[in-house]
């Protein structure tokens, strides 16, 4: 198999005519198609009939393998994400493309284009690379969102009004007809919010050559800032409130949405690292991203950061994002001298008052701590899908240690262990 970077041109395009068949020979037809396809080189371009379900829909998709390419994308990327129904922070053209950047070296760019073929408008889009792995041993080519660890949310990206399941049936076509370039398709973070990302496990299971693993990663909660609309704990907010209220009194100032971003992030920095040792802002790379990303011109105006201060100190701080519809819930940090203040539960508090007269949705995404449930009672999930074809060897060393692993947590083992090495005895029998 070739590298990431090996010569293939910097993007290769088929495009699939959608055109009525009875539903007897669908499935025979595309099948047929695929094959017809899969012996046709790619460079250059290339036009293969495709049987779908609406006689007027046509797409035309392309390969993106260069980041000159990449970076040509950025106002229709961000345009694309824009026009989602469900549209997130995450999907601008400014986190793939620095975070490719920054963080990505040796990765090979691997980004399918679906667009409308005869407008030439994108319709849909997959930001993918390629990563080069060895698990026991075995050289394994990953195909992943660009996006990696950083990001809450991730997904195949289709604009509002396209078919899903044809934009994503485009998408798995056309990495399956170019499968000798990657051996496992894993995507994380894929929110059920988005029911693309049904549309994905959907379209892949009837692909009866591969094999299709999903699980949960983790939920999400998000507060609908609606009057009347959220179910929150009215006991405990009530009390984070009149500790709102008492601040002043206390010398304490609350400031959310801080104007004076440069000057501030500094010190937010340094006190998310000192607050979280394992901070990505304190790691070369990923504090690379994050001051490239903060600096960027297409994130101006979604960047909040707020502020608890104490005498000119920072004693609680949040980093996180906005859009036209909501904010993100991202980096808080805390001086550890002010925990007794509960200054933390306080800016939450204060985010959700401010951004509620201004925005529709409060987005607390990943690690559900209990505290976020006070706000609402509406929980999403995080998903991982796994895809590669069947019996394949690579995949399963790739998966093996993965699989194994959450077998034994799913078992108790790990929390059984740890019982035996303290002595605590199991609250049940």
């Amino acid at each position: 198999m070739s590298g990431p970077t090996s010569a293939w041109p910097s993007s290769a395009t088929w495009a699939w005519w959608t055109s009525p068949v009875p539903a007897t020979r669908a499935a025979s037809s595309w099948r047929a198609t695929i094959r017809g396809c899969a012996r046709i080189p790619i460079r250059g371009s290339t036009t293969c009939r495709a049987s779908r379900d609406a006689p007027d829909m046509a797409l035309s998709v392309e390969l993106v393998t260069s980041v000159e390419a990449f970076e040509r994308l950025r106002t229709e990327w961000n345009e694309l994400a824009d026009a989602m129904e469900f549209p997130e922070i995450f999907y601008r053209w400014e986190w793939s493309f620095l975070f490719f950047r920054h963080c990505r070296a040796g990765d090979g760019l691997f980004i399918v284009v679906a667009r409308n073929a005869a407008t030439g408008r994108i319709a849909a889009l997959a930001p993918l690379c390629l990563r080069r792995t060895r698990s026991f041993g075995i050289g394994v080519t990953v195909a992943e969102t660009i996006v990696a660890g950083l990001a809450d949310y991730q997904n195949f990206l289709v604009r509002a009004g396209v078919h899903r399941g044809r934009a994503v049936n485009a998408i798995l076509d056309f990495l399956r007809v170019h499968a000798d370039r990657w051996h496992v398709l894993d995507l994380q973070q894929f929110c059920s919010r988005d029911p693309t990302t049904f549309q994905i496990v959907n379209a892949a299971q009837a692909h009866h050559d591969w094999t299709v693993r999903t699980h949960m990663l983790t939920p999400v909660a998000v507060r609908d800032l609606r009057p009347g609309r959220a179910i929150e704990d009215t006991g405990r907010l009530r009390r984070i409130r009149r500790r709102l209220e008492a601040l002043p009194a206390r010398g304490l100032e609350v400031r959310v949405a801080c104007s004076d971003f440069e000057t501030l992030w500094p010190a937010f920095r340094a006190l998310h690292i000192r607050t979280w040792p394992g901070s990505p802002l304190g790691r070369e790379k990923d504090g690379k991203f994050f001051e490239a990303l903060v600096a960027s011109e297409g994130m101006r105006g979604h960047l909040d950061l707020s502020v608890v201060m104490s005498e000119g100190k920072i004693a609680a701080a949040h980093f996180g994002f906005i859009d036209d519809r909501k904010a993100y819930y991202y980096m808080p940090a805390r001086d550890r001298a002010f925990r007794r203040d509960r200054v933390g539960a306080v800016l939450l508090l204060a985010l959700v008052d401010h951004y509620a007269k201004t925005r529709t949705k409060f987005d607390f995404m990943r690690t559900l701590g209990a505290y976020k449930t006070w706000y609402t009672d509406t929980i999403d999930v995080n998903y991982r899908i796994v895809i590669h074809a069947n019996a394949s060897f690579r995949a399963f060393a790739y998966g093996l240690f993965d699989v194994a692993r959450r077998f034994l947590v799913e078992l108790g083992l790990p929390r059984a262990l740890l019982r035996l090495l303290t002595g605590r005895r199991p609250a049940h029998r």
